[in-house]
């Protein structure tokens, strides 16, 4: 039947951000431009949200980051925390590394797993308290944009209309209509590789608080532990052929080839080949649109980095395109988004890739791969190394063209880098209190060593409408209401800012500015780079939901 004649819509607005998919990274996306300011209109194809399990690791990374949301006590009671990561090239365990803040530099050292809808439901949940509705079975069908916005085809099952939006957010998944409406195509490997994945019950003697991967010569296996005695299973397989269909008996032949058949499988909820290829886009912004996740990136699923890597990129951008699409900074400021999230796609892709080969050697290279897992597996540094990639701690941004200065001296974090949440901090009532926390409050958060009212003042009148400033103090007594107590001085240490320094924290959670000194000029200068203009004397009242219902 052909579509209705295009209409003109009521509701077109060049302030309002379109995002296109509503999976994790849109439903992200979404919530972080409406907690920074922006007007927002959700839309996906889908007349309902997946039941598949589909991703199911949560990152330490992205624990951040939902904590800065306001909903990672939502997550966190809901999913199952994995301890551990466990490397098999037999029956038993090569290696298997701990979890914690010694391997893991975050507050959240253990990944959740958790169900693909559960964690979208969270997020939806904090969309509506954010005003934001899904409108599903709504596709887009074209756009062009022009120097003043993007106007956009989307189709309802009412008919067609056309509408007039200020910017376009692409993360409409691997097959993304965005993408191929701005004439733009994955870059990199097709030969493609195929997996099977299960959503299965499995009865084991082993622990459900670890992650395991096992190597093997006819392609690699995950085991994932999920909630409510649910498990799923990633195997690495030949092409089945179209129309093929995996089983369960299928799934547990290959539990017993690949994993020792350590595992009795049953109650599939889910099973299904999927075939991945290796690359990304060449540019992540095209004017006004901007694509994310899987609509920028596709890789294997080794290491669980998809979801994770398309939330970021949702965080990244959002609160640039915030100050965008609100007029307080100029378009200049979103070509960092690229600078920064594109290398980041570029490594996972890299790493999943290669993860997947080293994982599928044979004949004398798995020997020598075996023998060089239990040598590497055994030098810290290395397995460090390892965590850090996995879980994405080791994701920063140094040498953006948006992050900036650097104290002189000592081991300590750097401009680029997310700023490390540290244990022991309080309120000046003594309350428990934690940097990840204050970014809950919408825009940057300047944090300053040097807490003479006056200093304070003029760092409040440099920063203006665009976040907040917060006293970091040795004792409570005398403090401002809302200074951060370090009786320590792990943050002057930490952040490698002294006694009179200030670090600027991005809405994202990573270091735009640090300095030894808490100068006001400085903040000036830094927001000048970001391409804002003025900042306002008068602040916005935030938009901060309260805790959302599990």
């Amino acid at each position: 039947m052909t579509a209705p004649p295009a209409r003109p819509a009521a509701d077109d607005d060049h302030r309002t951000v379109l995002v296109v998919g509503a999976g994790p990274v849109g439903l992200t996306a979404a919530c972080e431009l409406v907690r920074q300011g922006s007007r927002v209109r959700l839309v996906d194809a889908l007349p309902e949200p997946t039941t598949q399990s589909r991703a199911v690791i949560i990152h330490p990374r992205t624990q951040e980051h939902l904590a800065a949301m306001g909903v990672q006590d939502v997550v966190e009671r809901q999913g199952l925390p994995q301890t551990a990561i466990e490397l098999y090239t037999g029956r038993e365990p090569t290696r298997r590394v701990h979890l914690t803040t010694e391997h893991v530099d975050s507050r959240f050292p253990s990944p959740l797993d958790l169900a693909q809808p559960q964690t979208e439901a969270v997020l939806t949940r904090l969309a509506a308290d954010l005003g934001v509705v899904v409108e599903r079975s709504t596709t887009l069908d074209g756009l062009e944009q022009d120097d003043d916005g993007v106007t956009v085809t989307l189709t309802v099952p009412t008919g067609t209309a056309r509408h007039r939006y200020g910017w376009v957010v692409g993360a409409d998944g691997g097959h993304s209509a965005v993408r191929a409406a701005v004439g733009t195509r994955i870059e990199g490997v097709f030969q493609g590789q195929h997996f099977l994945f299960a959503d299965v019950a499995a009865r084991s003697q082993r622990s459900t608080d670890t992650i395991r991967m096992f190597v093997h010569p006819d392609g690699i296996g995950a085991l994932f532990p999920m909630p409510g005695g649910r498990t799923r299973l990633m195997f690495e397989v030949d092409d089945p052929g179209p129309g093929a269909v995996p089983t369960v008996e299928q799934a547990q032949r290959l539990v017993d080839e690949r994993m020792g058949g350590q595992w009795q499988v049953g109650d599939p909820n889910w099973l299904l080949y999927y075939e991945v290829h290796h690359g990304q886009v060449p540019q992540y912004r095209h004017g006004r649109v901007l694509l994310a996740g899987d609509a920028a990136h596709v890789h294997s699923p080794a290491g669980g980095q998809g979801m994770n890597t398309g939330i970021q990129d949702a965080v990244n951008l959002a609160w640039k395109l915030a100050l965008v699409s609100t007029g307080r900074a100029g378009p200049g400021l979103l070509d960092s988004y690229h600078a920064e999230r594109h290398p980041v796609g570029a490594a996972v892709v890299r790493q999943t890739n290669a993860m997947t080969d080293a994982m599928t050697l044979e004949g004398p290279a798995a020997t020598l791969r075996a023998v060089a897992l239990s040598v590497l597996g055994h030098l810290p540094a290395v397995t460090d190394r390892l965590m850090t990639t996995l879980t994405e701690t080791a994701i920063a941004y140094r040498g953006s063209p948006v992050v900036g200065g650097a104290p002189a001296h000592g081991r300590h974090a750097l401009p680029g880098d997310h700023a490390p949440d540290i244990a022991g901090l309080r309120t000046v009532d003594g309350a428990e209190a934690w940097i990840g926390d204050l970014l809950r409050r919408p825009g940057h958060l300047l944090l300053s060593t040097a807490a003479q009212p006056a200093v304070l003042d003029r760092l409040r009148d440099a920063l203006g409408a665009l976040g907040t400033v917060v006293p970091v103090v040795r004792a409570a007594a005398g403090a401002p209401a809302d200074a951060l107590v370090d009786a320590a001085g792990a943050v002057a240490r930490r952040y490698g800012i002294g006694d009179s320094g200030m670090a600027l924290v991005r809405p994202d959670g990573y270091l735009g500015w640090l300095s030894t000194r808490a100068d006001e000029a400085a903040v000036t200068g830094y927001l000048d780079g970001l391409h804002v203009p003025a900042r306002p004397a008068v602040r916005a009242a935030p938009v901060t939901p309260g805790p959302v219902s599990s």
